[in-house]
């Protein structure tokens, strides 16, 4: 009996031991800056204007789209229309690229 009750005060005191080690974790981080608000503030609006911002989850640069085409968008819908005659529109997940279906 006696030792059944120092083996459960031993274990109590290891265990009190290895939470009390924990207590530091993790540890404290130095938010200190060197820059002021207004300096971050100048930095993103220049990141912003050279186009240098990610977005997204994969972290890719946002890609700016120009219109340059000559096509009118009654030409675009014909080519659509022939393109869905011909079947070539149509594809399931696994079907790349577009089969006659």
């Amino acid at each position: 009996m006696k030792t059944l009750v120092s083996a459960l005060i031993l274990s109590a005191s290891f265990i009190g031991a290895a939470q009390a080690g924990e207590l530091d974790y993790p540890p404290a981080l130095d938010t200190h800056s060197s820059v002021t608000r207004a300096q971050v503030q100048q930095e993103l609006a220049a990141a912003r204007a050279n186009g240098e911002l990610v977005s997204g989850e994969e972290g890719y640069a946002v890609a700016t789209f120009v219109q340059t085409g000559d096509k009118t968008r009654a030409q675009v819908q014909q080519e659509l229309a022939a393109a869905r005659a011909q079947g070539l529109t149509e594809s399931g997940e696994l079907d790349y690229p577009p089969v006659r279906g």
